[in-house]
């Protein structure tokens, strides 16, 4: 192997001047491996291919991939750095991880509970996450001797706990459905944990062993299947004696005769006034207004029962009620709607009523245009106010 020997650094400042014992010269071009192999402490071997100029990690650098959950080799090889220089920013972040793992252990998982299994566990006292995981692992068979906690830090500021345990020697794994470790959520801030996986929940709640596996789910309890043609069915008929539909044609007739006599006063149309009545005693009407057609030969009003009336010597026959019971029923009285007629009749006497007070003040100012009757002027007239 010929040896050179550095002369200087070329005018363009971007070569150096070599020569060997012969007095040959040689160029060697400055670029970026040249400059990495010459910043690289002595003794450590030389990279090769693309991993010839190692990654640049600050101690800052090192500690955040520390803690969001890389180990220490992991950071060494991605860094190209000796792994007792990684070690040495590692101990620092290596007890924050510890610290918090400890910090998730101490939060209360359950308030104290009055059945046997759990007093005979806690006692009295609230169970926290690291007690409880300790009594469910008993109760499942598995060491706790192999159990082992960690915490790393999540992109959202939250952090990832694990317990992870050896299981193989029973029969949990299969029945759980997948395999250690446990997973929770912990929020410093707010002292909460939340179960990121089967066997979190498993070892955060305490639970019958047998019971321990089954696959819980949420199921909808109706008290019976919804019958929509059945339902609409008991609607239609109830809905019989109900009022008119909008689609009805003698409602849809009903609705353009009001809207023509809008603003028009009974008496100007005696034969739209008629028409209207007509209108509005056909169709479904309320009990308490009953069709003027089954009054008009009735001058009093009528009683309706919901039974019959029976002498006193029948009660014998009744059924025997508790103290408090009684079949007397409630009697309502009916009284009959008004006629077309009626409204004439109404409207003639407000008509007389305005003409006799325009005969009685000639003398007088001529007064205002008078005001809209009421309902009870146009059914009684207008008289003296009762005292």
């Amino acid at each position: 192997m010929q040896q050179l020997r550095l002369v200087g650094v070329q005018e363009d400042g971007e070569h150096l001047l070599l020569s060997s014992d012969d007095g040959s010269s040689f160029v060697l071009r400055i670029d970026e491996a040249l400059r990495a192999a010459t910043a690289r402490p002595i003794g450590r071997p030389a990279a090769s291919g693309a991993e010839q100029a190692p990654a640049t990690f600050s101690p800052r650098e090192i500690q955040t991939r520390i803690r969001n959950g890389a180990t220490a080799e992991e950071v060494a090889e991605e860094s190209g750095f000796p792994l007792d220089r990684v070690l040495r920013y590692e101990g620092p972040v290596r007890a924050e991880r510890d610290y918090v793992a400890q910090q998730a252990r101490g939060v209360e998982v359950s308030a104290p509970q009055a059945h046997d299994t759990y007093r005979s566990a806690f006692g009295d006292e609230p169970a926290s996450l690291g007690e409880m995981v300790d009594v469910r692992l008993n109760a499942l068979g598995v060491s706790a001797s192999s159990l082992q906690w960690d915490a790393w830090r999540r992109s959202d500021g939250a952090w990832n706990i694990s317990a992870e345990f050896d299981a193989s020697g029973s029969e949990t794994d299969a029945s759980i459905g997948e395999e250690p470790p446990a997973m929770w959520v912990f929020h410093p801030a707010r002292k909460s944990l939340q179960n990121a996986n089967r066997w979190a929940q498993v070892l955060s709640e305490l639970e019958p062993v047998e019971n321990a596996f089954t696959n819980r789910r949420l199921t909808a309890v109706a008290d019976r299947p919804f019958d929509f043609e059945s339902d609409a069915g008991h609607e239609t008929h109830g809905s019989d004696t109900g009022p008119a539909s909008p689609g009805d044609p003698d409602a849809e007739e009903l609705l353009d005769v009001l809207r023509a006599r809008r603003g028009q006063r009974l008496g100007v149309d005696e034969e739209g006034d008629d028409a209207l009545a007509v209108m509005l005693s056909k169709g479904s009407i309320p009990a308490a207004h009953p069709r003027d057609e089954d009054f008009a030969d009735e001058g009093e009003a009528r009683r309706l029962g919901i039974v019959p009336p029976h002498d006193d010597d029948d009660d014998d026959e009744l059924p025997h009620l508790p103290d408090g019971v009684s079949t007397n029923t409630s009697e309502y009285t009916v009284v009959p709607g008004l006629s077309a007629a009626d409204f004439r009749q109404a409207d003639e006497t407000v008509t007389r009523h305005e003409e006799a007070e325009d005969d009685g003040g000639h003398g007088r100012k001529k007064a205002k245009r008078s005001s809209v009757p009421s309902w009870d002027e146009i059914v009684f007239g207008k008289g003296k106010k009762r005292d």
